[in-house]
């Protein structure tokens, strides 16, 4: 079985003050966008994982195949909706997945398939973008890590930071041209500052 896509969206959106699953991208809600990328670059199981907005947000998804998981543990953040989305994989066993901040609708798709193309070539553990040196977002996680993803006891206390610590000099990093990878999109602000990117990039 290839890579699978994961689509992380259970966060509640506190300071956004609505779902960042359902904010414009280019015409799309956010998730669609990404679930678009990833139809994109052929990768075939796609999850979605879903928290308190999960009755608002699923509509939006109805014309994607994809399988909706809700996260459980809200309390445990993206490390819970790791690992649910790894439970609900079990049955196709992928040989990794592609973790996807759903807050990061514009990071280039011609992006995902460098980093799709390093694992394959290298099979690297984990593989992780940087722009400007600093390291960023979606990562691409072996199946080799899954178990430590889902049992270490550092991840569930500091997330799965602590899985790419704990192999630090097996972990591949990819120096790419797309500051999308580092953004973060947190506020209305910040939303209010893509739109005018993307509209001056359109314009």
């Amino acid at each position: 079985m290839g890579l699978a896509g994961v689509v992380l969206a259970a966060g509640a959106s506190e300071r956004m003050g609505r779902p960042k699953a359902l904010l414009d991208f280019r015409g799309r809600p956010f998730a669609v966008r990404i679930l678009e990328a990833l139809e994109a670059l052929d990768v075939k199981s796609r999850v979605v994982v879903l928290g308190p907005d999960a009755a608002r947000v699923r509509p939006s998804l109805a014309t994607h195949e994809c399988l909706i998981v809700e996260n459980p543990d809200l309390a445990a953040e993206a490390i819970g909706s790791l690992r649910a989305a790894l439970a609900a994989l079990e049955p196709i066993r992928p040989s990794g997945i592609v973790a996807w901040p759903v807050d990061l609708p514009h990071v280039r798709v011609a992006t995902l398939e460098r980093l799709l193309e390093a694992h394959r070539r290298t099979g690297a553990p984990a593989v992780v973008p940087t722009f400007a040196e600093r390291r960023g977002q979606p990562v691409v996680w072996d199946q080799a890590l899954f178990p430590e993803l889902v049992t270490s006891a550092a991840a569930t206390r500091h997330g799965a930071r602590a899985v790419l610590a704990a192999h630090e000099q097996d972990v591949l990093t990819v120096a790419v041209d797309d500051p999308a990878v580092i953004d973060d999109l947190n506020t209305p602000e910040d939303y209010e500052r893509l739109v005018r990117e993307v509209n001056r990039d359109i314009y």
